[in-house]
């Protein structure tokens, strides 16, 4: 098996992998259920199949032809918020504590920089510490809002963080 590395953009397997990657990693944590797969299925396939490069990045975590094992979205795109948002961050649990999750993250917001955005923002649990520690060492804050899911089976409440330049 060769060293993972990070590429850019899209690979074939991309969407089912990443979905396949957080329904397995959430479900430890919290019995989500089908309806959080499904979610995470069309939002990542929205975003791989809307990418355009410049606008947007799109990082993967893979080792040789293996299938990807991580991966990182800045969606540029006109959303409900201004700025871009950080989407779709994970990295498969057996590379955790290698620096890739740091490095997918270094270069999502060196993309950000690139692009001028005045903001970016994503949404996150408290409970993910590791997660949280990266997300606060690159420049992000966690603001007063909160979202409560309560479409799937257990209810998990979202917090909004914002890093600005």
């Amino acid at each position: 098996m060769s060293e993972p590395e990070i590429e850019e953009g899209y690979t074939p397997g991309l969407i089912g992998s990443l979905t396949s990657l957080h329904a397995l990693y959430y479900n430890r944590l919290w019995a989500l259920g089908p309806s959080f797969e499904r979610e995470m299925a069309e939002g990542i396939g929205e975003c791989v199949s809307e990418y355009r490069p410049g606008r947007d990045g799109l990082w993967t975590v893979r080792a040789g032809n293996e299938s990807v094992r991580g991966g990182i979205i800045i969606d540029g795109r006109s959303t409900n918020r201004p700025g871009a948002q950080l989407r779709y961050f994970i990295l498969d649990k057996a590379l955790h504590g290698q620096g890739l999750g740091r490095r997918l993250l270094e270069t999502a917001m060196a993309f950000s920089r690139q692009n001028r955005f005045e903001r970016v923002y994503l949404w996150t649990v408290d409970e993910l510490e590791s997660a949280l520690y990266l997300y606060r060492d690159v420049g992000f804050e966690a603001t007063d809002e909160v979202d409560l899911h309560t479409g799937w089976e257990t209810q998990v409440p979202y917090r909004l963080f914002e890093w600005r330049p």
